[in-house]
Formats: structure tokens, sequence, C-alpha cells
């Protein structure tokens, strides 16, 4: 190899390891909100509810109305929900609150039939 090549590699693998300085923060300092979308007269977990954090991250029910949003930095959030034809959103308790470092915590959204 030649002294250019080897220079060459040495500087390259440098910026290389340079890149990697600013890592993505470790997921303690995340939180997660879970819960559940319902039909508030049956207790009917309810698919297709669109759940949104903050306007940045969202998450559909499935079938049995759960979803799960993960890495939601710590802090202040604002929690909001499109309800699907033929329900409404009623009032969510919690919708707004904080996150510490590596807290789960549970937000159901209660949705009643038009």
């Amino acid at each position: 190899m030649t002294q250019a090549r080897a220079l060459f590699l040495a500087l390259s693998l440098g910026l290389l390891g340079g890149c990697n300085a600013n890592q993505v923060p470790s997921a303690q300092n995340y939180g997660t909100i879970q819960g559940r979308a319902y039909d508030s007269a049956t207790n009917q977990g309810v698919a297709g509810v669109i759940v949104t954090v903050d306007a940045i991250d969202s998450a559909t029910t499935a079938a049995d109305g759960t979803y799960k949003i993960p890495n939601i930095p710590i802090g202040e959030y604002d929690l909001t929900a499109a309800a699907p034809s033929g329900y409404a959103v009623g009032a969510i308790p919690d919708a707004s609150g904080s996150l510490v470092a590596g807290q789960s915590i549970s937000v159901d959204v209660p949705l009643t039939k038009q």
C-alpha cells in the first residue's frame, strides 16, 4: 500500500468516526404514551383512530383499539385524536401533561357514535 493510500484511508476513517459524535440520545431521554380508543357506550375498542402527540408523531389504533407512541421527547405534551367515520372524540382525560425520562403513561380515548 502506498503512503498516499494509507494517508487517505486514515483520514477517511477519522472523518467517519467524527460523524458519529452527535448520536441520538438514549431511550432514557424519551417517554412513551400508549392507550386505547373505545366506544364509551359499549367499552369496545375502536380501530382506525389516529392519535397524535404534539402534531409531531402519531399512531393509528389497532383492531382492539390500542395504540403506542414511543420516543416522545420528555417535557410537556398535548395529545389529540381523530375519530373514524361514525364516531366523535369525547373529552380525553390527561390529554395534556408532562413526561419524564423513561416514563410510559396510558391515555385512553373515549368515542361516541354519531
